[in-house]
């Protein structure tokens, strides 16, 4: 990861964020809820632009949060951590937030991540077969991401 001075910003959000999960033995419950905002912007693109619109107040922000959250059932201290990135005008940063958060979760929990990088689609045989070819390289948990990449001629990249 490049450090830029945006990442900084990123990295101080994310840290205050997983060291108020473990503290609270919700860690699990907010990477959760994580996923399922991550799963929301990348899902539905209205919500996406509503979410990183600097026209958009950060109090309307919280109010489209807050529905979201109450919906989604998220945790208090997520709908918290959502409301004060609306508040601070953060929001444009939330997928580099969510990515880091996933970055350092796993890492706690001793998990190498692979982005396994293609120009298609495979089949699950294939996706299988290069799964086990990574995972017994590789002495620690492995999560392995398969992104599609139209750039990519042949082959892929790991």
């Amino acid at each position: 990861m490049i450090n830029t001075g945006s990442d900084k910003v990123v990295q101080r959000y994310v840290k205050a964020l997983h060291d108020l999960s473990l503290e609270q033995n919700k860690d699990t419950r907010i990477k959760e809820d994580l996923s399922l905002i991550s799963e929301l912007i990348e899902k539905n693109k209205d919500f996406k632009k509503i979410i990183f619109s600097p026209l958009v107040t950060p109090k309307k922000h919280q109010e489209i949060l807050k529905l979201i959250s109450q919906t989604l059932k998220m945790d208090q201290i997520t709908e918290n951590f959502l409301f004060l990135l609306a508040f601070n005008k953060r929001l444009i940063l939330l997928e580099k937030i969510l990515e880091f958060y996933n970055e350092i979760s796993s890492k706690e929990k001793d998990t190498t991540k692979i982005d396994v990088i293609l120009p298609n689609k495979i089949s699950k045989k294939d996706i299988s077969n290069i799964e086990n070819k990574l995972k017994s390289n590789v002495k620690k948990k492995t999560k392995i991401n398969f992104i599609k990449d139209k750039n990519i001629i042949s082959g892929f990249i790991v």
